[in-house]
């Protein structure tokens, strides 16, 4: 199967034959944007809600999922609106994406993801001082993966229905909830995790507590992977779109 076959129904991705190069600066804006609403938000709820702590996580769940539909809905049709590293690597291991652009991809997300936490430190006039603290404790390891699971089900299982397009608006309530709930406020994404230790306030994490989120988070999406194949089985995404389009335009022949 060609290369660009392999990657033509990719989440919200509509052409998968686009330079490799032009979607990766798409995932790299996406993932800056991101991370800059993140770190902003804890920032901007730090100097003004400090003591409403169940306002300052409402405001900074909504700040975080809003800013990823809106980042998807927009830019999505170009690169899949992925901004995530974990959906990368998932459709890498499920065969729906070339080496060469899960690296690319993963490349421009981290990078992506470190200057908007360096945008957005700056904006509110913080300082960047990486911490070396403690590892956290098992229950945290445990959010990040139940949070980077839950997420990465509902962005395949969105993938594999003929509502797809739904998708940015199904991880955008799921976020927001997992923030919430969750006692790691759900990074459920490798490249904001390593963006955080770099950041000031409170989404600000230490290294040790990065990388043991890294991990929980790619176990998370091992656990998706599972789930998905049991649930959805070995029917290819590509044919599950085809059979949504088909049915589309038998209801409107004119393909309008």
């Amino acid at each position: 199967m060609p290369d660009n076959a392999r990657e033509a129904y990719c989440f919200f991705e509509v052409d998968g034959s686009l330079p490799i190069l032009r979607r990766s600066f798409v995932e790299a804006v996406g993932t800056c944007l991101l991370t800059v609403a993140m770190v902003g938000s804890g920032l901007a709820v730090q100097h003004k809600l400090t003591d409403e702590p169940l306002v300052a996580s409402i405001i900074i769940a909504v700040s975080i999922a809003g800013s990823l539909v809106g980042l998807i809905v927009a830019m999505g049709k170009v690169s899949g609106g992925h901004y995530n590293p974990l959906i990368t690597i998932g459709q890498w291991l499920r065969g729906e994406r070339t080496t060469a652009c899960t690296i690319s991809y993963v490349l421009a997300q981290i990078a992506g993801g470190i200057c908007g936490s360096l945008i957005a430190t700056l904006m509110f006039k913080g300082t960047v001082r990486p911490s070396f603290g403690e590892t956290p404790s098992i229950g945290l390891a445990v959010s990040e993966f139940v949070a980077a699971a839950g997420l990465l089900i509902i962005v395949i299982g969105c993938a594999r229905s003929s509502k797809w397009d739904t998708g940015p608006f199904a991880v955008g309530a799921w976020l927001t909830a997992a923030i919430l709930v969750t006692p790691s406020t759900s990074y459920a994404n490798p490249a904001v995790t390593i963006a955080a230790t770099i950041a000031g306030g409170p989404v600000s994490l230490s290294v040790p507590t990065a990388a043991t989120f890294a991990v929980a988070q790619l176990l998370g999406l091992v656990a998706a992977l599972l789930v998905t194949r049991i649930a959805f089985g070995g029917v290819p995404t590509q044919d599950i779109r085809s059979e949504g389009a088909a049915g589309e335009r038998a209801r409107d022949p004119s393909g309008l």
